[in-house]
């Protein structure tokens, strides 16, 4: 993750800086970014500042901070020179594609949110290669309507034999339910997950082995659309072979909580 939002996971640490927001030149940059954030939630500020010195920190107030954290991250990112063009050109395709600003930074803060929090990597470092291939598929997600894809789902259902083409259709719904339901988006882990589960209700588990290589499939095809790049792809296609073998690893406590955190990035205000 990136080593903002690391930092500012311990309450205390960022009740210090809500405490010193006041003081003119008492804050680095990070720390200026965080405040920022938080001041235009007064009652977040008032939790974090009556939470001081606890031994237990709420859970609800565990995901704001980490809420706020992922958006003062985002911000500082693409003020950065190694990352401005990169962040700038993706809130530049959602705009030009009829989005607005604020949903292009939702989308950005979501991908930083996704690579602290949603993957089994060692959450300690920070994998930019990986961040900033997120951050250029948004570009190419924003050029995805309805008319898209449906031509892609007939595309893949047509380059099997008959007999094949219904459950290609059935996987190839189930991500796209579990993924775009509210719009094109980087499809994540929980995704995946999500559809391999609706697709286990439709199918005999003797399928799901079938069911799990057909995801891939269709991930593999998205990837050539550019709205998946490589090392998404690969880390999905793990998941979803594993998951088929009935191996796959259990949604743990930090990735129920990402998901919880990307409803707070989508309902409260960039």
């Amino acid at each position: 993750m990136l080593p903002l939002i690391r930092r500012f996971l311990d309450l205390e640490a960022v009740a210090d800086v809500v405490a010193r927001s006041d003081q003119p030149g008492g804050l680095d940059e990070d720390a200026q970014a965080l405040a920022h954030v938080i001041a235009a939630q007064p009652t977040l500020k008032t939790q974090v500042l009556s939470a001081r010195g606890r031994k237990t920190v709420a859970i609800d107030l565990q995901q704001q901070l980490i809420v706020a954290a992922t958006r003062a991250a985002a911000t500082r990112l693409e003020g950065q020179a190694d990352w401005t063009s990169v962040v700038r050109a993706a809130l530049e395709a959602v705009v030009a594609s009829g989005g607005t600003e604020a949903e292009g930074r939702t989308l950005v803060q979501q991908a930083v949110l996704d690579e602290a929090f949603g993957w089994a990597e060692d959450p300690e470092s920070f994998d930019a290669a990986f961040l900033r291939e997120t951050l250029e598929s948004i570009t190419a997600l924003a050029l995805v309507d309805t008319e898209a894809v449906e031509a892609w789902v007939e595309d893949f259902s047509k380059g099997a034999a008959a007999p094949e083409r219904p459950l290609r259709v059935a996987v190839a719904d189930a991500l796209l339910e579990a993924a775009w339901s509210d719009g094109p988006q980087p499809i994540a882990a929980e995704h995946t997950d999500d559809a391999l589960e609706a697709l286990a209700a439709s199918v005999a588990r003797t399928e799901l082995v079938k069911a799990a290589k057909t995801l891939v499939e269709f991930l593999e095809l998205l990837a050539k659309k550019r709205v998946i790049g490589p090392l998404r792809l690969a880390r999905l296609s793990a998941l979803a072979l594993a998951a088929g073998r009935g191996d796959g690893p259990e949604l743990d406590d930090d990735e129920q909580e990402e998901g919880d955190e990307d409803d707070e990035l989508e309902d409260e205000p960039s």
